[in-house]
């Protein structure tokens, strides 16, 4: 799975990629894998679904582009701060199971802009989010399966 998050974390030009899943009772998030700044720190980190943007996306369902986290009333500052890097955007999409639940959640933290372009002229929210958001279904299944460490295995 790292690699498969370094491949996402490089497409993006981003500073770091993430994976974390819901618990099975859906109460709980743990980060699996991760590529890139503050990965080491973040894996195994767990948090209540209700914290943080990536709680925000596996309650909702919904992608997000944050571009200033640090205004972000959701932003899980202290989460961050233990890994050793704050970012200033995040992008996130959540991993939908088969019966239409939310397994998790993939985020994208800093990804390239302006002259560092890495995705040609799909540049913006609504392109990187699309992206994203069809990256995160070719990663469910293998969530969905229990193929990853901690995954709920469904």
């Amino acid at each position: 799975m790292r690699a498969a998050l370094a491949a996402v974390r490089s497409l993006f030009g981003a500073a770091a990629c993430s994976l974390a899943l819901l618990d099975e009772g859906g109460e709980r998030l743990r980060f699996v894998a991760a590529d890139g700044a503050g990965a080491e720190a973040i894996e195994g980190t767990d948090l209540p679904v209700t914290r943080g943007i990536v709680g925000w996306v596996a309650l909702s369902g919904e992608p997000i582009a944050v571009a200033e986290v640090a205004a972000d009333a959701r932003f899980a500052r202290d989460v961050a701060e233990a890994t050793d890097y704050l970012p200033s955007v995040i992008l996130a999409a959540p991993l939908p199971g088969v019966d239409g639940d939310v397994l998790g959640v993939l985020e994208v933290l800093d990804p390239a802009r302006g002259d560092e372009v890495v995705l040609g002229n799909r540049r913006g929210s609504a392109a990187e989010l699309a992206l994203l958001t069809t990256l995160a279904g070719l990663l469910a299944p293998v969530a969905d399966a229990g193929l990853l460490p901690d995954g709920p295995g469904r």
